[in-house]
């Protein structure tokens, strides 16, 4: 038989053992439990990750059957051959991220718990009532924005405790590598700057990053930064003073395709393009370096 008989031989085998839940006589059904009469789920399933996990199972116990095939002699080895490959662009092309929709907007009136937050320079606490309200950090001098590239995720010395340059807190999630990242916020102080940051690795290594710098002429930056120092992507040329009591949303994304957008209160002030950074990403880190800060919510959701 020639090879293009035999891979095509294949391939409808596969889609048929694919499409019918069945090989080598067993059948192949994987469910996801249903829940009680009564229950009342607080969220519905993120059908992408329900559905990828089903895949990858089916995938799993094919291989296994594969194998077992291979070991009793009982198909033709170019045919397992065959399977193995189609088996294997299959996994590769199903691949499931494990990242999951965030959002934190302190109505718990703490930051410890559900999700966790950790502190590691400075000093954070949630206000819980005013016009002012949420998670709260103020830094009366200002820090060199683009000197803090690492070590963010570390604890800083009592020493520094005391009289900190700037504030930083993160908390862990898996989240996902195409994303609409945001935050409301209020800011008192025409100095400084807030850093909103996605960042990969235990110590922040990687990190996009969207900066706003209240009274600077370059009002808004959007950076990638490495371990080897911040790279500029695009920046808001002019200054902007948020510092009138109201509440602001500054949101940044990036799609599939690269393309990157910041946007303040829903207007585009920023558009450009990155793809260095891939794959999910592990958490969320927040960055004070100068002035006074309310943040009211943190969210990230995936996007196409």
């Amino acid at each position: 038989m020639d090879n293009s008989r035999r891979k095509s031989g294949s391939i409808k085998a596969l889609a048929v053992l694919v499409g019918a839940g069945i090989a080598f006589g067993s059948v192949f059904a994987p469910t996801i439990p249903a829940l009680a009469e009564n229950a009342v789920p607080t969220y519905q399933p993120w059908t992408g990750t329900q559905q990828g996990k089903a895949t990858q199972k089916l995938l799993t116990d094919l291989k296994a059957k594969v194998a077992q095939a291979e070991k009793d002699q009982a198909a033709s080895p170019d045919f397992l051959d065959d399977l193995k490959k189609l088996i294997a662009d299959y996994e590769a092309a199903t691949m499931v991220s494990q990242a999951q929709p965030f959002l934190d907007n302190f109505s718990d009136n703490e930051f410890a718990t559900n999700p966790t937050w950790k502190v590691t320079a400075g000093t954070w606490q949630v206000d819980k009532s005013g016009s002012n309200r949420g998670l709260v950090s103020k830094i009366r001098q200002q820090a060199n924005l683009n000197s803090l590239l690492g070590n963010l995720l570390n604890p800083q010395g009592t020493a520094q405790q005391a009289n900190p340059q700037y504030a930083a807190i993160y908390t862990k999630a898996k989240l996902p590598g195409n994303f609409t990242a945001s935050t409301k916020f209020t800011s008192k102080d025409r100095y400084g700057g807030l850093q909103l940051s996605l960042y990969q690795g235990a110590s922040a290594q990687n990190q996009y990053r969207v900066s706003y710098q209240p009274g600077n002429s370059q009002a808004l930056l959007l950076q990638r930064v490495a371990a080897s120092g911040a790279t500029l992507l695009g920046s808001y040329n002019g200054a902007i003073n948020l510092e009138d009591g109201n509440a602001h949303e500054l949101t940044f994304s990036r799609d599939s395709t690269g393309k990157m957008t910041v946007l303040l209160d829903g207007q585009t002030v920023i558009a450009a393009s990155d793809k260095s950074l891939t794959g999910d990403f592990d958490g969320i880190l927040l960055t004070n370096v100068g002035g006074s800060y309310w943040i009211r919510e943190v969210a990230v959701k995936p996007l196409p």
